[in-house]
């Protein structure tokens, strides 16, 4: 029996799972109701509910903040492009360079190494006191006054960037060595092999983990 013609038991069968399925929202709804309205009351009954109320719930306090927030919230995603963007460019550049496999960039994979290990051992909160003390504590004339938001973006960037480069190297150790063979067996460069052949396919596989780093990025911007 086609779904265009179904039989009076397939009918019957759906009429079932409609009802059962209104009833199960009705009761879902009526249940969060319940306890949305039994949590609100038990709160309202506490002896120290209008103090609390006077420190986190003032509407009058909200109103009269709501400029600095939004101002507060514009910095946010200021930095937080900003940041993104970074990471993502010095992230990319670092496994490149721990995947290069001549001799000769042996001082750039030591190097990358090197970075990968001491960034993602140190704690964010230590280097945004080296970078938001340490820079302005040099006293470098020649750079001026560095903004905080600036300081900032560039202890994120040191970070997570050493984050991202995993993930961006896992993703290009994941594609197949056929696939870079086949890309030199045609004639193509290093630079483009890895670039029309290697990176999308990397970067493809490894956007949910990047996703995740990039919500933890959000978290320490804010």
């Amino acid at each position: 029996m086609s779904d265009s013609n179904p039989s009076e038991a397939e009918r019957r069968r759906r009429v079932w799972r409609a009802k059962r399925k209104q009833k199960s929202i009705a009761v879902s709804l009526l249940s969060t109701l319940a306890f949305a309205a039994l949590v609100w009351f038990g709160l309202l009954a506490t002896p120290g509910w209008e103090r609390v109320q006077g420190f986190f719930f003032d509407w009058d306090v909200a109103v009269a903040a709501f400029p600095r927030v939004f101002d507060g919230l514009l910095l946010n995603l200021r930095v937080l492009v900003a940041a993104a963007i970074l990471v993502l460019v010095f992230g990319l550049l670092l496994a490149i360079f721990r995947t290069l496999k001549n001799p000769v960039f042996f001082p750039l994979r030591v190097l990358s190494q090197g970075y990968v290990d001491l960034f993602r051992g140190l704690p964010l909160i230590i280097v945004l006191y080296l970078v938001g003390f340490g820079i302005p504590g040099l006293r470098m004339e020649f750079l001026g006054r560095i903004p905080s938001e600036v300081l900032g973006i560039i202890a994120l960037t040191l970070t997570y960037s050493a984050y991202v480069s995993e993930v961006f190297r896992a993703g290009i150790e994941a594609v197949h060595p056929s696939q870079r063979m086949a890309a030199r067996s045609l004639g193509l460069s290093y630079p483009k092999s890895m670039r029309l052949v290697i990176l999308p396919q990397a970067i493809r596989k490894v956007v949910p983990p990047l996703m995740n780093d990039f919500v933890a990025l959000q978290k320490d911007v804010g």
